[in-house]
């Protein structure tokens, strides 16, 4: 029987939202499995940051800031990636935001701003990806999308809204795209432990966690799924919802 293969060497990634927390994780991820990295946020210095962190897996990285609410800008970004790089093999869609905003309050700007980034430029920049993708045969879509899509998260409906079309457009890349050899898959991690969640894993640790594991979720624990897609030992996985929270998806029934 072959080795499981997770090697991602000779592999260009993307990956979007990765200056800190999951996206940081996967970086740092992939480049240690061998790829070269680009990662891309708005912020210049948490970029440099993250790029100098990821500079010490040996593989090199690619740091561009982006605002991904703007097409110019998301089309600045590929472009950039192809001239400097020649491509990109693997898309990791993982930048996110989100308005804690009940819905009988939530504005059509709030709520545009969120589908923007969540799910639009989700799409687009994976458009964008899609011809050379297709030319060479192959390439690996990961969108980012949350329990938060499959199951209603209180105060957070523009956001849940936002990743239940995230989950769904990756299934129909996965028709569209999959006879071009463009494996595509939508991972959905509950509450995790990074800077923006600290508040809320700071209170579900006093008050008890929604799940059956009692506890948060740790970026490099996404981080491991997403390797397993986005290399050889996934390459069976086309289409698929991935959700890693602890249970907390089936928390309600086991409360029943």
């Amino acid at each position: 029987m072959p080795a499981i293969d997770f090697s991602l060497k000779n592999k260009v990634a993307l990956v979007t939202g990765g200056s800190k927390g999951i996206g940081r994780a996967i970086a740092l991820a992939f480049a240690r499995a061998g790829a070269s990295v680009v990662v891309a946020a708005r912020d210049p210095e948490s970029l440099e940051d993250a790029k100098q962190e990821i500079d010490q897996c040996g593989q090199g990285c690619l740091a561009i800031p982006a605002d991904l609410s703007s097409d110019d800008q998301v089309r600045r970004l590929h472009d950039t990636i192809i001239t400097e790089l020649g491509g990109i093999d693997i898309l990791v869609n993982n930048a996110g935001m989100a308005h804690i905003v009940e819905l009988s309050k939530i504005t059509h700007e709030q709520f545009n701003a969120v589908l923007e980034i969540n799910t639009w430029a989700a799409l687009y920049l994976s458009q964008l990806c899609y011809p050379d993708m297709k030319k060479k045969g192959q390439g690996v879509i990961l969108n980012i999308a949350s329990n938060g899509g499959i199951k209603p998260d209180i105060f957070a409906g523009a956001y849940s809204a936002s990743k239940a079309a995230l989950i769904i457009l990756t299934k129909q890349m996965a028709c569209e795209w999959g006879n071009d050899g463009i494996r595509c898959a939508a991972i959905c991690p509950g509450l995790v432990r990074t800077e923006l969640a600290a508040d809320l894993v700071a209170f579900r640790e006093e008050h008890g966690f929604q799940n059956l594991v009692n506890r948060a979720g740790e970026p490099e624990e996404i981080a491991a799924m997403a390797l397993l897609l986005a290399g050889p030992a996934g390459g069976y996985c086309q289409g698929g919802v991935y959700l890693i929270d602890g249970g907390s998806t089936v928390n309600a029934a086991v409360n029943l």
